[in-house]
């Protein structure tokens, strides 16, 4: 088994310019929920962004008018999935996806692991991290995967202009469409802010991808990979 997801921590900011995330006590009159100020009991408020501070997956509501949450996706509790260690210093390709264990198929969800070491202690504020080419998602979506999970902050670039092409590429939105109408794709998941562990080698598993019962475009997430057949 292997436990994808980033940890929430508080103040360990982990990209798109703005702090970590924090909690504080509530206070009601001269009450504290905070026991080390005096309260008989710890009630803290917690501020995060999902997008922001830890593994998260998005729906089609990322980048359009409409309400849409991820929660209401209906992602199966079991999806066929496929590893792929795929190195990106600058931008993953279409053509190095075409190159690579990607371009079976015989997945619903790809994991992509693009970079190495740990990644549980990284900044990735004002780095301009790698992103994928959107021209490689559309591919995919094309070919019928339908849950796209990743070890970058975004699938696009730290600016981009808000185009967010590769997002809209997986979705099948025409580029700078808002319209969840337009998507060909809308029941299509982006994860990002992923660690695959060093050891989970190439190759299928199974996906349990637990999104948390919240409403959202993103919410916080947690995939776990078991080992294909032992499920």
């Amino acid at each position: 088994m292997y436990d994808l997801s980033l940890l929430v921590e508080f103040g360990r900011p982990r990209a798109w310019y703005i702090d970590g995330p924090r909690r504080e006590p509530v206070r009601l009159g001269d009450w504290v929920g905070d026991v080390n100020q005096g309260g008989g009991v710890n009630f803290f408020d917690v501020h995060f962004n999902p997008h922001a501070h830890g593994t998260h997956t998005e729906s089609l509501g990322h980048v359009v008018r409409e309400t849409r949450h991820a929660v209401d996706l209906g992602i199966s509790p079991w999806l066929s999935a496929r590893v792929v260690r795929i190195p990106a210093p600058k931008l993953l390709t279409l053509e190095a996806l075409r190159a690579s264990p990607a371009a079976l198929f015989d997945y619903e969800a790809l994991v992509l692991a693009t970079q190495e070491g740990d990644l549980s202690q990284r900044d990735w504020r004002q780095t301009n991290p790698p992103a994928i080419e959107p021209a490689a998602l559309a591919w995919l979506a094309e070919h019928g995967v339908r849950h796209l999970l990743v070890d970058l902050p975004s699938v696009d670039p730290e600016e981009d202009g808000g185009a967010l092409a590769a997002h809209r590429a997986f979705w099948g939105l025409p580029l700078g469409s808002q319209s969840a109408s337009e998507a060909r794709y809308p029941g299509a998941s982006i994860t990002e802010l992923i660690q695959v562990p060093t050891d989970c080698v190439e190759g299928r598993y199974k996906l349990n991808l637990s999104l948390a019962p919240m409403q959202g475009d993103a919410v916080p997430s947690r995939p776990i990979l078991f080992p294909d057949g032992n499920v």
